[in-house]
């Protein structure tokens, strides 16, 4: 028998659309393992995982791609290492960077999902609305002791900040550290990452497949043995729903070793490139975004510029103006469909 032969008698399973598919990780730590080889054992084509953590010794007793001999190596390098042993068929591309820096906004658009398994509010928030920017939908899981939620986010609709208060959506882990923010740890098990892990990568397949599946919240308890769709309605007034007009952006080829000052040269003279993140070396109260503030001749990827990110470029005068650049991969890949 074929490696696939057992999906083909599953009702509408498409193997060749998952084949086809690219899927972005963004978090691989238990919940991100577990729903990762899922997928990847399911024929999945292409895996991009983003986390820039490293593992430790208490994700060995829930992250099924890691070993003990990993401790203090990066996840998103590991997990695609043992995710392309399980499935030759997969290619697993790694970054280990933190979101901004790692899946740039164009790879977001155009990916067939983005999964989010993160485990920091902040994260969540920053990711959600990285791809309402792009109309991107997003696959949401999260954890609790007992339990879990699987959330599934559609451009149109709401959000995972329409289900904030103000004040939460304007959270940040730790703003004003010098060191990157340190999220309070929580109870977590195998057992409840493995099911939604496991949830989200089921979720994910029907999706790539084509099944209708609705957009949501499913709360799962696995104490009182239930699993209970939430209702969730988009609030008008959250921020999160801004959207990047297509045709502001222009693309700009063979630019995945481009400095500020190649950018530079491409704009008019009232015109700047600014960053999503603030560059290294500047903090606040004085981080700045501006990339002409940048040693001129620093790599893009040195500054935290993302592969494939979209770069807002403003206009200063009496009329000001916004556009947009999208950076593409090496050879002139990726620029817009």
């Amino acid at each position: 028998m074929g490696r696939f032969d057992r999906h083909t008698l599953i009702a509408g399973w498409d193997q060749q659309r998952l084949a086809e598919a690219t899927v972005v990780i963004c978090g691989v730590g238990a919940l991100g393992s577990h729903c990762a080889q899922a997928l990847a054992l399911a024929g999945v084509g292409r895996l991009l995982l983003c986390d820039p953590d490293d593992i430790s010794e208490s994700n060995l007793s829930r992250a099924p791609l890691f070993r003990a001999d990993d401790i203090g190596r990066p996840k998103a390098a590991v997990a695609a290492h043992r995710l392309a042993e399980l499935s030759p068929v997969t290619r697993a591309e790694a970054r280990g960077a933190p979101l901004v820096s790692g899946v740039g906004l164009a790879e977001l658009r155009d990916a067939s999902l983005v999964v989010s398994c993160l485990d920091s509010l902040a994260a969540r928030l920053q990711l959600a609305g990285r791809c309402q920017l792009v109309g991107a939908a997003l696959l949401d899981g999260g954890t609790s002791a007992w339990g879990g939620e699987i959330r599934l986010y559609e451009p149109a609709g709401p959000c995972f900040g329409c289900g904030l208060s103000p004040r939460d959506r304007a959270a940040q882990d730790d703003p004003w550290a010098c060191a990157d923010a340190v999220v309070p740890e929580a109870g977590a098990s195998a057992p409840v990452s493995a099911l939604i892990g496991s949830w989200l990568a089921v979720t994910a397949v029907r999706l790539l497949c084509g099944a209708a599946v609705g957009p949501g919240v499913i709360r799962v308890d696995t104490a009182g043995a239930t699993a209970t769709p939430v209702a969730v309605r988009r609030d008008p007034d959250c921020p999160l729903h801004t959207r990047i007009p297509a045709e502001l952006v222009a693309a700009v080829p063979d630019t995945a070793l481009s400095t500020p000052a190649d950018l530079t040269d491409r704009l008019a003279p009232e015109e700047t490139v600014m960053t999503w993140a603030a560059l290294p070396g500047s903090a606040p109260p004085r981080a700045s975004t501006r990339l002409a503030d940048a040693p001129p001749r620093a790599r893009l990827a040195d500054l935290g510029v993302a592969p494939r990110e979209i770069l807002p470029v403003l206009a200063t005068g009496r009329t000001r103006a916004i556009r947009y650049l999208e950076l593409a991969e090496a050879g002139g890949k990726g620029t817009p469909r």
